[in-house]
């Protein structure tokens, strides 16, 4: 476990046996969200998984998918709760320092048109825009397009704070 800033603040690898808290996160932020078994399988090679807990409460995580020196970031959460409160930014600081020690070169994500939030973390954490796929998310009213983004690690050091 890393521990951060505060003495309660912690990363730590999910794995199957204490994957459950950020399975119902997961499930409870995502429009459409995966199957039990899909993220589980999502916590095994090649996929690498952390979560943020403060006080023992698990507060966000991320999965990542690593294929030789590209990195996807596959989801990330934070608790609707603790949203606004900058563990967006510590989490994605977190998976960028991950990716830089297993020698990322790239990494890429997708995020919903309609997320700004999370759109301006990004670019604020060098991420660049790559494309529009049009209609690539289902919503309740129909589909809405994923913004796809890419941070070059070689290119430009990503201040981790």
């Amino acid at each position: 476990m890393q521990q951060l800033e505060s003495a309660s603040a912690m990363f730590e690898v999910i794995t199957a046996q204490n994957a459950q808290t950020s399975f119902e996160l997961h499930s409870k932020v995502q429009f459409k969200p995966w199957s039990k078994a899909v993220f589980f399988d999502c916590l095994t090679a090649p996929y690498f998984a952390n979560q943020l807990k403060i006080a023992e409460q698990v507060q966000g995580y991320y999965i990542g998918l690593q294929v030789l020196d590209e990195i996807t970031l596959m989801d990330i959460a934070v608790d609707p709760v603790k949203q606004g409160q900058g563990l967006g930014r510590q989490i994605l600081m977190h998976f960028i320092q991950q990716c830089r020690m297993r020698n990322g070169a790239e990494i890429w994500l997708e995020v919903r048109e309609s997320n700004s939030a999370a759109q301006h973390l990004y670019t604020n954490s060098g991420f660049e825009l790559i494309e529009k796929r049009k209609k690539y998310y289902q919503t309740e009213t129909g589909t809405e397009s994923a913004i796809i983004m890419k941070l070059s690690l070689s290119d430009k050091m990503v201040q981790l704070q």
